[in-house]
């Protein structure tokens, strides 16, 4: 209601401020101040005639427009407005900008004089999958709580935050949001790693105080990695970027669990004690980073890790939520490695989809892995990392060339492009095609972006995808690309090859067979393999690594059947080679 009484008679009017205010004016007031009961009141004025209050009401956003003072309870207090006022950040839809966010200006610049917010975030409306505005009769809306049933609330936050730049419509799909789910599931279970590995060891990993001069390169990498998160995230938080704060934090624990833990998968489980050590501070400390990043992001996982990691590990601190913000060191950010680790990620995977590509899964090792490149950092970057690269790919070397010999590229024109944009002058363009060398035309379509030649006195420009280029990979190699070149594998197998293959295969049957039969890693079993004599022989190296990998204190491999009945058993097939697997607890 209008806070303002006239008289009908002198026209004299009071602008009433507070509750106390209109009681001493009115004397008695009503319990509700709201209308009908709050136009009873009545002020004596000073002609001797009655102030009746103005009928009207104010706009609902007189009061929007005045929150940034009417909540700090200004003007009857000071000091929380002298300390607040104006608000560091505001938040709201881009229906705002002639709402609140303009209400808010004007209020303020009309009674203070200047702005009341520093700094504001708008973020889009949500929109289906194609794009349409959700209604009922579209029947296209979907419910928060659908989502959060099912998938968590934490899901939607980290989804939605993370959706669309400010001030863009985010188009909902539950396909991107499964993906943020998943990602969720990676991070519990790397808490619940550091958890079952710390058992294993019996050690606490908040105790650890470790230095540079222990770290591996893969270590010095992670700890690179955390570091230049909080550096990033931190400054991304203060512009108030939220858009891009959950990329960070993604990208960090993603490299965790997919780059960091592969890479110490050996260390982490037949290691020295040392390596083991340093793998668990590693992960530990990297994990509560990442989740101190991610804590305003997904509130409740990100809590519930931490009182996990907490009750586990005795940590000071009774919440998440109450940590100090994390500084960055800066003696532990080495941006040429993350540099280098990110070229070579690229080689790893275009040489795993080669694999994949020729049937030849990742535990299978192989002899050589070439890469082809002109590019001086990509050189520099493969030569310095190439242990990374052989334990990513599982290849006992790594070479590095310019070109790899007696490849052959071959160029033909597509007809089925040429024919409608040049029409005859096709069969003469095909003509000129064949008297160049297909390297010549591919370094100019390379160089400038086309090939030109002259056809009847007309310079004709030929773009790649005027052409099909095939390459013929000289044996035993297989290509595959990446960026700034090419890959090839050495698909050649020898007896050392095939015996590692088939021995890492078999330890993964019996760590599956482990699993299926509710045991833990600290578990010991009795082991028996049964076998044709071939198999045999050729696993006879790999018998004591076989033993240590799996957690058995007794093994043994046999084209016998076994002297006594085992509690598990599973039959397998590995490459047309059939075995069978006998454990039980010791």
């Amino acid at each position: 209601p209008f806070p303002v009484w006239k008289c009908s008679q002198c026209g004299d009017f009071v602008v009433v401020g507070s509750i106390e205010e209109l009681k001493k004016l009115a004397g008695r007031i009503p319990e509700d101040l709201h209308k009908p009961w709050i136009d009873e009141v009545r002020i004596k004025c000073k002609c001797s005639n009655i102030k009746e209050r103005i009928p009207d009401i104010l706009d609902v956003w007189i009061d929007a427009g005045s929150a940034s003072w009417n909540c700090l309870d200004f003007p009857r207090k000071r000091d929380l407005f002298e300390k607040l006022y104006p608000a560091d950040f505001i938040l709201e839809g881009i229906d705002q900008i002639r709402g609140w966010f303009n209400l808010l200006f004007v209020a303020s610049m009309v009674a203070m004089g200047n702005c009341s917010f520093k700094s504001v975030y708008m973020h889009g409306f949500i929109n289906d999958a194609q794009g349409r505005k959700m209604s009922k009769s579209l029947g296209n809306y979907i419910l928060p709580q659908e989502v959060i049933m099912d998938y968590g609330s934490d899901t939607l936050r980290y989804y939605m935050i993370g959706g669309t730049p400010p001030g863009v419509d985010i188009n909902y799909n539950f396909d991107d949001m499964k993906v943020k789910h998943k990602n969720l599931t990676v991070l519990w279970n790397l808490h619940k790693f550091v958890i079952e590995m710390a058992k294993n060891l019996k050690m606490n990993p908040s105790s650890l105080d470790l230095g540079k001069k222990e770290f591996d390169v893969e270590e010095c990498y992670i700890l690179s990695k955390l570091n230049s998160a909080v550096k990033k995230a931190t400054a991304t938080f203060d512009d108030y970027r939220l858009n891009e704060i959950p990329w960070i934090v993604e990208d960090l624990f993603l490299e965790l669990s997919r780059t960091y833990i592969q890479l110490t998968r050996d260390k982490s489980s037949i290691g020295s004690d040392e390596e083991k050590k340093v793998v668990l501070y590693t992960v530990f400390n990297v994990l509560l980073g990442s989740l101190r990043l991610f804590a305003p992001i997904a509130p409740f996982i990100t809590e519930r890790m931490y009182q996990n990691l907490r009750h586990e590990f005795k940590l000071k601190e009774e919440s998440m939520h109450l940590f100090d913000w994390q500084i960055y060191k800066d003696e532990l950010i080495d941006g040429e490695l993350e540099e280098f680790m990110k070229m070579v990620s690229e080689i790893v995977q275009s040489a795993l989809a080669v694999r994949e590509k020729i049937q030849l899964g990742v535990r299978w090792p192989i002899k050589e892995i070439v890469v082809a490149v002109k590019d001086g950092k990509t050189k520099n970057a493969v030569k310095k990392m190439s242990d990374v690269i052989k334990k990513q790919v599982n290849a006992k070397k790594v070479s590095v060339v310019e070109s790899l010999p007696n490849v052959r590229v071959k160029i033909k024109a597509d007809y089925s492009k040429l024919g409608p944009e040049f029409g005859d002058k096709s069969p003469k363009i095909i003509a000129q095609l064949t008297i160049d060398s297909s390297e010549s035309i591919l370094k100019q379509i390379r160089e400038k972006g086309k090939y030109t030649c002259k056809v009847d006195g007309e310079t004709i420009s030929i773009l790649k995808e005027h052409l099909m280029i095939t390459r013929e990979i000289p044996p035993p190699y297989e290509e595959g690309t990446f960026k700034n070149g090419f890959i090839y594998i050495n698909k050649e197998m020898t007896d050392e090859l095939e015996a590692e293959g088939f021995a890492r295969e078999i330890m993964r049957r019996i760590q599956a067979l482990r699993k299926k039969a509710g045991l833990q890693k600290s578990d010991s079993v009795s082991l028996f393999i049964k076998t044709d004599d071939e198999l045999k022989e050729m696993l006879k190296e790999w018998n004591l690594v076989i033993k240590e990998k799996v957690g058995a204190s007794q093994f043994r491999i046999s084209e016998l059947e076994p002297s006594k009945k085992h509690a598990f058993e599973s039959r397998e097939k590995v490459k047309g080679k059939e075995f069978k697997i006998y454990l039980e607890k010791v």
